[in-house]
């Protein structure tokens, strides 16, 4: 978990409680108004000597140095959002719709100042230009707020999926330790020269085996079935008025058939029931088989879901025990924006 978490509870109170747009701040620094300062016509065209031409329209525009690296801003700044906020909409309808049809002007600027970013907002008066610097800090406070709250979420994600797989893996452990000691009492038992494929192979083999043996002593009982069936029919006539037409050698040689069939059948019926024990064995030992090995397979993949969400619990924490600059609420060096006219 967070080594601090102090520091992630301030960051979520300054993210949720930053209401307009002030300069940002780190989670003990004393939120400060931003501070506008003019500058003269001649220091004006100085600085846009070597930059690109200002939107038509504009009068003013304003350098700001915000903290952090912003360049993946450059020409992708959202002005709809900045439209969006509540400066924004308190822009003069022509600031609106200059600011609609341009990109906010991103260079990279020649100067002793670290880890800023240097921006350029252009507006058509010192009014709106001032309500279009705050709108877009603002813009930049929602973006880090998400930012922040992306990785909060990620760590609550990545937390209960440690939490659920550690409640599962115990009992899921228990079951598999218990099938595999049960395979491998029946395995070294039946087996124990065989190892993994081959004793499922044999194992199949065998219970196979015994489905055609089965088939063929089915065979053998309906023959002797009906041998019985035969020698009782002939046998009744002894009973019979018409026994006179049988010699007393022949009813005995009835009589001796029938205990031989009958002798026959117990025989086939023992195999039958020895077939189907062997078959019903095999076919136990394939699911307990089958069994431990998804159960292995599931434990497996249980200690390996856990080490993932547990690397990205860490890099989550990692991440909001040093947030970056671009995920903190937007600094502007020196609480400073300097205004300058176009013309």
């Amino acid at each position: 978990m967070i080594k601090s978490r102090k520091l992630q509870i301030t960051l979520i109170l300054t993210l949720a409680c930053i209401c307009t747009p002030i300069l940002g701040s780190e989670p003990n620094e004393t939120k400060t108004e931003l501070k506008f300062e003019i500058k003269s016509t001649q220091q004006a065209r100085m600085l846009l000597r070597a930059q690109s031409k200002p939107p038509y329209g504009s009068t003013h525009y304003a350098v700001l140095f915000i903290r952090g690296d912003w360049s993946h801003y450059r020409n992708r700044t959202p002005i709809e959002a900045i439209l969006e906020t509540s400066l924004g909409r308190a822009m003069s309808q022509q600031q609106r719709d200059v600011i609609s049809n341009q990109l906010i002007n991103f260079r990279d600027y020649n100067t002793t100042i670290s880890n800023y970013t240097y921006f350029q907002l252009f507006a058509v008066s010192e009014e709106d230009v001032k309500k279009m610097v705050n709108a877009f800090i603002e813009v930049l406070v929602n973006k880090t707020n998400k930012e922040m709250q992306h990785f909060l979420s990620q760590q609550q994600k990545y937390q209960k999926e440690i939490d659920e797989i550690k409640k599962k893996l115990p009992e899921k452990q228990k079951q598999y330790d218990e099938a595999k000691s049960k395979y491998n009492e029946i395995k070294d038992a039946r087996y124990f020269s065989l190892g993994g494929l081959e004793v499922y192979i044999k194992a199949k083999d065998t219970m196979l085996q015994m489905v055609k043996t089965l088939d063929t002593l089915e065979i053998e009982l309906a023959g002797i079935q009906e041998k019985l069936n035969s020698i009782e029919k002939y046998r009744r006539r002894k009973y019979a008025e018409d026994a006179k037409n049988f010699s007393p050698e022949t009813l005995d040689k009835l009589d001796q058939m029938f205990i031989e069939q009958m002798i026959e059948l117990s025989g086939v019926k023992a195999r039958q029931h020895a077939a189907l024990k062997i078959r019903e064995r095999e076919k136990e030992f394939l699911v307990l088989f089958n069994q431990q090995s998804n159960l292995e397979d599931e434990v497996n993949n249980l200690k390996n879901s856990l080490k993932i969400s547990e690397n990205n619990l860490r890099s989550a924490e990692k991440i909001l025990d040093n947030p970056v600059p671009e995920m903190l609420p937007p600094k502007v060096f020196q609480n400073k924006v300097t205004i300058y006219p176009v013309k």
